[in-house]
């Protein structure tokens, strides 16, 4: 079990003390300025926060982390979509403090190596997931561990004493903290494929009294629209879902959160709430689309106006398929934890530029360059860099990790390959690792893929390379069958054949009942690739 809360977060210390006007300049009265302050700001099931709730709760938050964390200081939040996130994402602004998103697929031994590179002093964890977050912080050491407690609201905390996230929270009074830099994230890569690694920017930095300004300016830097409602579906431990629920925020609308993705209730939810934005993976597109289609036919989708996909390239057919049901509302976009984007695509773009992932932001551009360094020309498939006008990122406590990814004038890669056209416009070819090379040929499994989960019996798939002693390597397929569907190889086969050059496909082919991804998508495609080469 972590460290117990120390008893006296029971009492206000002088710290606590209210700041007065005459101290240096406050932090602005309220983060977010909104013409009503009674509307709800985040809506959770049957849960509502309203915003002055919102602001008064981070400000409690933003408190008791100055108190028990320290400025500049890491804490670490393991738990699924809720409403407390809100509070938590504005709290952590408010003190200045480095909110460190714990993905909760991990186990006990995974968690507790990031509580200990990023420095975390403080675990808050939902009810569910109290165990795995009390053998973290054991394994991590002096890590006071707190608990949503799902039971609070009755006035019947269910929680042992001195634990409860709440009560903690609700022991501080509230006063405004003086000015300070700016809290921000410090988010971990998925561990895809490797060791996560703890990332810090530069762009994340900034006064408190700017940062609705700056998320409102994210937001229309990616064409996020300035009213209506957002829906997030997407895990908020993974950088999509916070950083467009931040945004959201920022910018002053409403958010209706989920606690996961479900494909028939997301669409129940944009109809009922008359949704305008919302983030959305491949694979969620996928599972969208192989809806039956009367299911899909109930729900009018009228209102969207944005629909922003990431995280993993998309199948031209299930991106075509997508603006054609939901109308020229799919946006793309580019980028990753360590920054390298936002590159920006419309529908229209797209349909103009097929397969493209965009066109760079005003503050980055790529670059293409070969394996000794040399920049390469339009068309030509190479290692994606990427050149920040507000610095070059690093990964927390890891220099050589830091080294490995730039070029000695700043650019970095997070080690994905594509090319650029004439026009500026970015594609993907698959991330270096996975490339498969097989009699000297390069294979992009992306392509693989892209392919074979068009076919009904296919749910989805993964492609990667395994030893081969004739060929150097083989292309593997592992499939996971469609709801009520057999998956026959020999048809399989037959369908990638039609569609593939002969040394693209797959000469191994393996059916499993679940893939292991990552709620918000990725594919955790080590796991299946590793034992092949161990």
């Amino acid at each position: 079990m972590g460290r117990q809360a120390p008893s006296h977060w029971s009492n206000h210390d002088s710290r606590l003390s209210p700041v007065t006007t005459t101290e240096q300049s406050l932090q602005p009265t309220n983060l977010v300025d909104v013409d009503d302050p009674s509307a709800v700001a985040v809506r959770f099931g049957q849960q509502t926060l309203t915003w002055e709730n919102l602001e008064r709760r981070a400000r409690q938050l933003a408190q008791a982390l100055d108190r028990d964390v320290g400025q500049g200081e890491a804490w670490a939040v393991l738990s699924h979509n809720r409403l407390e996130w809100a509070e938590m994402a504005l709290g952590n602004t408010r003190a200045g403090t480095r909110l460190v998103p714990l993905n909760w697929h991990l186990t006990a031994t995974e968690l507790a190596d990031l509580l200990v590179d990023s420095n975390s002093r403080l675990l808050v964890a939902e009810a569910a997931l109290a165990d795995v977050a009390d053998q973290a912080a054991a394994l991590a050491g002096d890590i006071t561990v707190l608990i949503i407690d799902d039971e609070i609201a009755t006035g019947d905390p269910g929680t042992e004493a001195g634990r409860s996230y709440q009560q903690w929270r609700n022991d501080s009074p509230g006063d405004l903290l003086t000015e300070r830099p700016t809290g921000s994230p410090m988010l971990f890569t998925g561990g895809t494929t490797g060791r996560s690694k703890g990332v810090t920017r530069s762009d994340h930095s900034g006064p408190t009294n700017a940062w609705s300004n700056r998320w409102s300016g994210w937001a229309e830097l990616v064409s996020k629209p300035s009213r209506g409602t957002t829906l997030i579906t997407t895990p908020l431990y993974h950088a999509l879902g916070l950083g467009v629920f931040t945004a959201t925020l920022g910018q002053g609308l409403d958010v209706v959160l989920h606690r996961r993705f479900d494909p028939e209730a997301t669409l129940a939810s944009i109809a009922e709430h008359r949704i305008t934005s919302t983030t959305m993976v491949p694979t969620q597109f996928i599972r969208l689309l192989k809806l039956d289609a009367d299911i899909r036919e109930q729900f009018d989708l009228s209102s969207l106006q944005w629909v922003l996909h990431t995280a993993a390239p998309c199948p031209q057919w299930v991106k075509r398929a997508m603006i054609d049901w939901f109308g020229p509302v799919i946006y793309e976009l580019y980028g990753s934890s360590e920054g390298i984007g936002p590159a920006i695509c419309s529908s229209q773009e797209w349909l103009e530029h097929p397969g493209t992932v965009g066109r760079a932001t005003a503050p980055v551009s790529y670059s293409i360059v070969d394996d000794d360094g040399n920049d390469l020309p339009a068309g030509e498939v190479g290692t994606i860099y990427c050149k920040r006008t507000d610095g070059t990122p690093r990964y927390h406590n890891n220099k050589q990790a830091t080294d490995a990814s730039q070029l000695p004038d700043g650019r970095f890669t997070v080690g994905d390959l594509g090319w650029l056209d004439e026009d500026g416009f970015l594609y993907l070819a698959d991330r270096r690792v996975d490339l498969i090379i097989t009699g000297g040929a390069n294979v992009y499994p992306a392509e693989i893929e892209a392919v074979l989960v068009e076919h009904p019996a296919v749910a989805d798939i993964a492609v990667f390379g395994v030893p081969d002693d004739e060929w150097g390597q083989a292309v593997m397929a592992v499939i996971e069958p469609a709801e009520s569907q057999s998956v026959e190889l020999d048809e399989i086969r037959d369908f990638a054949r039609d569609r593939l050059a002969s040394y693209k496909l797959p000469k191994h082919f393996e059916v499993i009942e679940q893939l292991p991804r990552e709620a918000h998508g990725k594919l955790k495609k080590r796991l299946l690739r590793d034992p092949y080469w161990q």
